[in-house]
């Protein structure tokens, strides 16, 4: 099938700005890198593509997809059996059946293979069965959650019998454990960098809890908000089953999707979200790349440590032209945090918890007036520039400022 064709079948009337560069780019010599945010459409740009380009007459490795988790694995090769299933794939991920697979792999070749990079690994430099050198198409999906220095010796050991392969890697964030690898493998390359061009439809709504219980207001806001469904993010694992078993007390529909469920098991509760069995889902970052729900709403219950997960987070709802809502709590340790994602381009909403609900509340700027200006320019600046001269200026101007306002008042309360 064509490219149009599968579209066409699987309904998409519109491309979005990283399937058209992608499509454009793919016939080009040159290998190619592609930047878009989560929930844009990459798999589609490098899946559809490569599909059109696969011979079904020849039963050698084609194309090789490798992506960051199980659960990736499993949705890549869904979202190709849905756009052209005539294809012999091969899916290899934790928890499959080796000995099985070893003996299929003596007698046949799939002609496509999805898998993370340590079986990829396993079955090509271990068992000697896979046989990638005939391989057209290597894809590095998700890339910024793989490019660590394991996985970069995994991939040393593989790339240089695929060196006639067209290399195509995809990513939300070019970060520089990438750069290095790039260099070395990729040479010329296109790059297909989407990231301003998405215009995502979702609202950060920012709750300030001071010193208030995470739970307590959770649960809270969980009585004013209805998702068709919810996903629930939690850094550390104690908390997330706490999180979970407290809203279950509640009688509320949730899950808890974690690392340390079995491959089957955390399999059959994807199927049982997808089949909207829950409302909400308790999770980790282990839900926040890659997943692909139809998701309303976003919660941080707390801010992850790495930053970049927060933008991965959030990017699970407003997927694909949706709307979406992301709710942020924010404690009094948080401010510095939430400042650094303003610096990255979040345009937060103020929101509070009361009685009426989850309100919108404006935040009033303090505005210098005149007569404070007129007298921060009467603080002398240093001659010579000594070891916390900015601070102790700074702590003057501060002073004058209180002392303004303080008059301001009292005038005003006359």
């Amino acid at each position: 099938m064509t490219v149009k064709e599968m579209l066409s079948k699987l309904k998409y009337h519109e491309i979005t700005p990283i399937q058209k560069g992608v499509f454009n780019a793919f016939n080009s010599p040159k290998h190619l890198v592609g930047l878009a945010p989560t929930g844009t459409g990459k798999t589609h740009a490098y899946l559809l593509p490569i599909l059109a380009a696969i011979d079904l007459n020849q039963m050698v490795v084609q194309a090789l997809i490798i992506v960051p988790t199980n659960e990736l694995v499993l949705q890549v090769h869904k979202m190709l059996m849905e756009a052209d299933d005539r294809f012999i794939v091969k899916t290899y991920y934790g928890g499959t059946n080796k000995m099985r697979e070893q003996e299929w792999l003596k007698k046949y070749q799939p002609q496509i293979v999805i898998a993370t990079p340590q079986q990829i690994v396993d079955y090509v430099n271990e068992t000697r069965l896979l046989r990638i050198h005939q391989a057209k198409y290597v894809v590095f999906d998700e890339a910024d959650m793989m490019f660590d220095e394991a996985f970069l010796s995994m991939i040393d050991q593989m790339l240089p019998a695929m060196e006639k392969a067209k290399y195509l890697l995809f990513s939300a964030t070019l970060n520089q454990s990438m750069t290095p690898f790039i260099k070395t493998y990729f040479g010329s390359y296109d790059l297909i960098d989407t990231s301003k061009q998405h215009d995502l439809k979702i609202t950060y709504k920012l709750i300030n809890i001071k010193h208030r219980n995470r739970l307590e207001a959770l649960s809270e806001l969980l009585e004013y908000i209805n998702p068709y469904l919810g996903f629930i993010f939690v850094s550390k694992k104690e908390n997330q089953d706490l999180v979970y078993e407290a809203l279950l007390e509640k009688n509320i529909s949730v899950c808890n999707l974690n690392a340390s469920m079995g491959v089957k098991k955390r399999t059959k509760l994807i199927e049982d979200i997808l089949a909207l069995k829950y409302q909400y889902v308790v999770t980790s970052d282990l839900a926040a790349r890659g997943l692909d729900f139809k998701i309303s709403h976003v919660i941080h219950y707390d801010l992850p440590h790495f930053l970049e997960f927060y933008m991965h987070r959030s990017g699970r709802t407003g997927r694909m032209n949706d709307t979406g809502e992301v709710i942020t709590f924010m404690t009094v340790d948080d401010h510095r945090k939430i400042e650094k994602l303003k610096e990255k381009g979040i345009v937060f909403q103020n929101y509070q918890l009361s009685s009426k609900g989850l309100v919108k509340v404006e935040v009033k700027k303090k505005v210098v007036s005149e007569e404070e200006i007129n007298a921060i320019k009467k603080v002398k600046k240093a001659t010579k520039v000594t070891p916390g001269y900015k601070k102790k200026r700074a702590k003057q101007i501060k002073k004058i400022k209180q002392e303004m306002r303080k008059k301001q008042y009292v005038n005003q309360n006359r």
